[in-house]
């Protein structure tokens, strides 16, 4: 994705809406794949992933742009390789990034983990295309 406005700034994801199959990594075609921040100076912000491939998270010329000053301008990377290969890479920044608590440096993510870069906080909502997004 770049810089270009996203369609779906400050919509929210109603988790109680998620196919529990989707956990269990039975994800059809159709899968869209949001990054929500939930804590941090872009809280509310969804970042729509569903393209695949491999996008940067940072600050100025990164694909998924936060405005946190904690956050290195190409903090971490994304890269999703089909249903089930999603992994979450550290780009060598100064403070770390995290997967549910822990300091990666390449690890695989699932559907409702939560990644921390600085001081920003984003949920991962891997969803059916048939379940909707609540909000939109």
């Amino acid at each position: 994705m770049s810089q270009k406005e996203d369609p779906l700034d400050g919509t929210e994801l109603d988790p109680r809406l998620h196919a529990p199959r989707l956990k269990a990594g039975i994800v059809p075609g159709d899968t869209r794949i949001y990054f929500r921040v939930v804590e941090g100076p872009d809280v509310g912000r969804v970042f729509d992933v569903s393209k695949g491939g491999c996008y940067v998270v940072g600050r100025g010329k990164a694909d998924l742009v936060l405005s946190d000053p904690k956050v290195s301008s190409r903090h971490a990377e994304i890269k999703m390789f089909g249903p089930e290969h999603f992994y979450l890479v550290d780009l060598a920044s100064t403070n770390g990034t995290f997967l549910n608590g822990v300091r990666v440096d390449r690890r695989k993510f699932d559907h409702e983990d939560e990644i921390r870069v600085g001081d920003s906080l984003l949920k991962v909502s891997i969803l059916d295309g048939t379940v909707p997004v609540s909000g939109s």
